[in-house]
């Protein structure tokens, strides 16, 4: 056999073992065929690509460079010294080495894909999107390409294109866990937590049990589409799985500390939030969450502080001006509260509740005035808001200042949503606290009609009963709301006086 021939049987003996996994025995063979021939081109290429994606990078970039002294428009050489570049982490040289792969004359699809996947990795989601659509086109059948044109498309806020290429490359593999996830995940942001759940599973159980990142993604988003479907518990074994799996999945602990938050374990809540903030003490939204967390258990200093650090670092944080809001609110600091509510109003100029939140502030502390024009800014920002209608009516109806702007606060709330029981009786009470009694019992007769299990509504009702000189009525009334809320000491107390005047 001669020496050409004796190469070329181990380069192919090599891509044979190669293939089969045995990765190791096919490098020595091309190091066999190597030292009988180290300036055959075959061989040089086979065994940079060989020790390159096996990780011993530096073994591998000489034998590339010696092809392309050779043979310096070889594209194979160029494309084979992309590949150690890029799984070396060197992505601007990979795809430097790709481009050059190409202006050598080559349009091989291989390269067109391995481009792709470099310029993803540089973030040029844009250019990888057009790569891949190469790729696509060229190999209109092949899963991989269509899966990662999604991506980048969703990387660029093109999320209908990007469905629609996680679509496509589930219908082509089925039971692929690459295109399951992405297709799952896509379901989670729609919505559509049910098929999100089915995929995910489905996902979580194809992945090898090696690939722990994999599993780790599905175990997370399968947990979104739980608490998405209202089943919080379920959504908090998958965090944790996801966190055994790979401990510091920042979207899992993120996410296991909002479930339990939402289940009221605040505790728990502030140790997940604890641990994303030692690991990145710049993450705004932990600081932000881990001070929601704090106002539940009671530490308002502690949600201070938790606040204070995220608006250290982010200024304009809304929710982090609020939350302090709350936390000096509950301290008893209201001007200090109203000046945060004042400063989350002018950065979220759309939400009705930061204007009436500013309101409860400035009303506790004793600036009326000021309380009174951003209850009239709040309703004005949610007329069309029931439940800010409602809340602005009942604030009114309480200090008294502004009877008719109540009722037309809570008119407004009726008109918005004629099936809503709570706007009828904040209507209701508005025109009894006007002493408009006879007026006031359509609007609390239709909150007890459309919400007939509801004690406060027949308490209000009955107060308005006795107003007008029914007493019967009232007694009635009271008696309802005692036998659906039977510690109901107002209805019992009013009762009781209705009984004395017999």
């Amino acid at each position: 056999m001669s020496g050409w021939s004796e190469v070329d049987s181990q380069n192919r003996r090599a891509h044979e073992l190669w293939e089969q996994g045995r990765h190791e025995e096919a490098i020595r063979v091309w190091e066999q065929a190597y030292a009988l021939d180290p300036d055959n081109v075959d061989t040089l290429i086979n065994l940079a690509w060989g020790l390159g994606r096996t990780g011993r990078v530096v073994e591998a970039l000489p034998l590339a460079e010696r092809v392309l002294e050779l043979h310096p428009d070889e594209w194979r050489a160029h494309h084979a010294f992309g590949q150690i570049h890029y799984q070396a982490g060197r992505y601007e040289e990979a795809i430097s080495a790709y481009s050059a792969a190409l202006e050598a004359g080559s349009n091989d699809v291989l390269l067109h894909c391995d481009l792709a996947d470099a310029l993803y990795s540089t973030g040029r989601f844009a250019d990888a999107a057009q790569s891949y659509a190469q790729v696509a086109a060229a190999q209109p059948d092949d899963a991989y390409p269509h899966l990662w044109m999604g991506w980048s498309l969703a990387q660029i806020g093109n999320q209908a294109d990007a469905a629609a290429c996680f679509e496509r490359a589930l219908k082509l593999t089925p039971s692929w866990p690459e295109a399951l996830y992405a297709v799952g995940q896509t379901c989670c942001a729609q919505g559509d937590f049910s098929r999100a759940r089915h995929l995910l599973q489905e996902a979580l159980n194809g992945y090898h049990t090696e690939d722990e990142e994999g599993r780790a993604a599905a175990a997370c988003e399968l947990g979104n589409a739980f608490r998405g479907l209202g089943e919080p518990e379920e959504a908090a074994d998958l965090y944790r799985q996801a966190l055994a799996l790979d401990p510091t999945h920042p979207t899992a602990r993120f996410n296991l500390g909002l479930t339990y938050s939402e289940l009221g374990d605040f505790e728990k809540a502030v140790s997940e939030l604890d641990i994303i903030i030692q690991l990145e003490p710049q993450d705004v939204e932990a600081l932000v969450e881990r001070g929601g967390a704090y106002l539940a258990l009671g530490k308002h200093d502690d949600a201070v502080e938790s606040y204070g650090a995220a608006l250290d670092i982010a200024p304009d944080q809304v929710e982090a001006h609020s939350g302090l809001g709350l936390a000096y609110y509950m301290i008893g600091l209201y001007d200090l509260s109203a000046a945060q509510y004042a400063r989350a109003a002018v950065l979220a100029p759309d939400d009705p509740w930061l204007e009436y939140n500013l309101a409860i502030a400035l009303e506790a502390a004793g600036r009326q005035a000021e309380a009174d024009a951003a209850f009239e800014q709040g309703l004005y920002r949610g007329s069309d808001n029931v439940e800010v209608c409602v809340a602005v009516a009942r604030a009114m109806t309480s200090h008294g200042r502004n009877p008719e702007g109540a009722i037309e606060a809570a008119r407004r709330a009726c008109g918005a949503d004629l099936a809503n029981a709570d706007a009828f009786d904040a209507l209701a009470m508005a025109l009894y606290s006007a002493g408009r009694y006879e007026a006031a019992l359509e609007p609390s007769q239709e909150a007890t009609r459309l919400d007939p299990e509801a004690a406060e509504y027949r308490y209000d009702l009955g107060l308005i009963q006795n107003a007008t000189g029914d007493h019967d009525g009232a007694r009635q009334s009271f008696t309802r709301a005692l036998e659906l809320a039977p510690d109901f000491e107002e209805a019992r107390e009013n009762l009781r006086r209705l009984d004395e005047d017999l």
